[in-house]
């Protein structure tokens, strides 16, 4: 089909105005990475993550859960982003992979206002995008959520000219809630980056996350639990299981990073998660489950007061629960927003309990 047959929304978006105010990223107040002098969008210490596996490698410099928090009184935002390395895996489309999505920040939660998307112009490389905020010249408060599949190097932001950015919106935790796991806890297949089931939960409650979540690499390994356990936090969810190999080897790793954890924190609530979309294979799955009920079940009897449990087979449960994936494995949007509805509540409920808030 040639372009003029296309919807002009498919290809192009509104061009960036040439006064625009700009702003470098690094001096606005960014949440769920570490930036360092080579990537704004770095998860974790290089030097860890290349001890821990490739995956865990290349992926870390994605930069799946980091936020921009601000306010302003400007009509639109503007980004110029310079990537790093990326990618779109087959269950991603580019406003997932390389794409931001702004929020506003109304009342106690946060409503989505507009998609930064590349156009089929699209290097990999270089972008500028205009987000709309639907503001009328009043100072508000805004989110804007990083790509989940790339790495940023450079990030500008834009203001109309004469218009004012600020602080944004603190988040109700000083310390983070961390998730930890597989392609499912990085993004995979989430529309747009907000469409994450940890992306849900912050915006339904407020709350300040990490996501360690590395596709295909997120195999319960010594010096990730350690690393890990070193994290100053107020919540740790534990959702690795769709990546450790067979039963086996979940059951090899699984307890034993829960005491790597335990002994640094003794007191942090610790959510244990087994594989959504349970139907799909109900009888190595229900082998899973109880592995890591054992864990759990272990953590009760050792008196352990602050971990929870997490049925997968609960998460998609529902009409349509035969929908919530994009190829039976990777939550789409809505099965994103199934596990936000289940996991958010116990999320809620470790961290009001727990002492590092």
């Amino acid at each position: 089909m040639t372009e003029k047959g296309i919807d002009k929304n498919f290809i192009h978006q509104e061009a960036v105005d040439a006064d625009t105010q700009w702003y470098d990223a690094r001096n606005l107040t960014i949440y769920g990475v570490m930036p360092d002098e080579e990537l704004l969008s770095r998860r974790m210490p290089k030097d860890i993550a290349q001890q821990v596996n490739n995956g865990v490698c290349n992926y870390s410099d994605y930069g799946a859960g980091g936020r921009i928090r601000f306010s302003t009184n400007s009509s639109y935002v503007a980004i110029k982003v310079h990537y790093g390395t990326g990618s779109v895996p087959t269950v991603m489309n580019y406003c997932g992979s390389y794409g931001f999505d702004l929020y506003g920040c109304q009342d106690d939660r946060e409503v989505y206002l507009s998609t930064g998307r590349p156009t089929h112009e699209f290097d990999h490389k270089y972008a500028e995008y205009k987000l709309d905020t639907h503001n009328a010249g009043k100072v508000q408060e805004y989110t804007l959520n990083f790509p989940i599949f790339c790495a940023i190097e450079d990030l500008q932001i834009g203001v109309e000219t004469g218009s004012v950015i600020g602080p944004g919106k603190a988040y109700r935790n000083s310390l983070p809630v961390v998730y930890y796991g597989s392609s499912i806890t990085h993004g995979a297949a989430a529309g747009r980056p907000g469409n994450t089931y940890e992306g849900f939960i912050s915006q339904k409650y407020n709350l300040n996350y990490v996501n360690l979540g590395f596709a295909g690499s997120a195999k319960g390994e010594p010096i990730m639990a350690q690393y890990i356990a070193g994290i100053p936090m107020s919540v740790f969810v534990c959702d690795y299981d769709y990546n450790a190999s067979t039963p086996q080897y979940l059951a090899q790793t699984h307890f034993p990073f829960y005491e790597t954890f335990r002994k640094a924190q003794p007191d942090t609530p610790f959510i244990m998660i087994s594989r959504p979309n349970f139907f799909n294979n109900p009888e190595p799955n229900g082998r899973r489950r109880e592995i890591i009920r054992s864990s759990y079940e272990k953590a009760l009897d050792l008196g352990d007061k602050h971990v929870y449990f997490i049925d997968g087979e609960t998460l998609f449960s529902g009409e349509c629960a035969e929908s919530c994936t994009s190829d039976s494995v990777h939550p789409n949007d809505l099965g994103f927003f199934r596990m936000a509805q289940v996991i958010g509540p116990v999320v809620m409920q470790a961290y009001e309990a727990s002492p590092h808030k």
